[in-house]
């Protein structure tokens, strides 16, 4: 259960500040904050991470499926003490299909979040990056399958 409360609380908040980007923000324009430190640029990625396999959306639909079964299946071999492997699967499982509804509507990824030299990302791929440090914190902690 906690492993969907979590996903569902990623799309949500991913796809919200997707949406407010989208109507407040006209495509490759710009919004500077917090002194530039940080700024929202709308842009739509039709990629991967760092704009790899551009325009391969059978490919990126597939592997966003697959990783979200492999996670609904691996959630319960881990042990409930460790909850840093398990939030990380719902972090990482709500920015997988948070991506996914995006290449489902429109055929790409909308990205806006801009931090210095980084390419342009949002809270899924966040979610995702943070899920996955999660996962190898937990695995670190306890190694091993949960005990049957």
């Amino acid at each position: 259960m906690a492993l969907f409360l979590v996903s569902a609380w990623v799309m949500l908040l991913d796809q919200v500040s997707k949406s407010v980007v989208a109507r407040l923000v006209p495509m490759y324009d710009t919004v500077a904050c917090l002194g530039g430190l940080l700024r929202i640029t709308h842009v739509r990625n039709s990629g991967a991470a760092f704009g790899v396999f551009q325009g391969r959306q059978p490919l990126l639909i597939a592997a966003a499926l697959a990783a979200a079964g492999i996670v609904v299946v691996s959630y319960p071999r881990v042990s409930p003490s460790n909850w840093p492997a398990r939030f990380g699967l719902g972090l990482g499982l709500g920015g997988a299909l948070g991506n996914l509804i995006d290449r489902l509507r429109f055929g790409g990824v909308v990205d806006f979040l801009e931090v210095g030299p980084w390419p342009v990302f949002n809270l899924a791929d966040t979610a995702i990056v943070v899920g996955v440090a999660l996962i190898l914190a937990g695995m670190m902690r306890s190694p091993g399958r949960k005990e049957e």
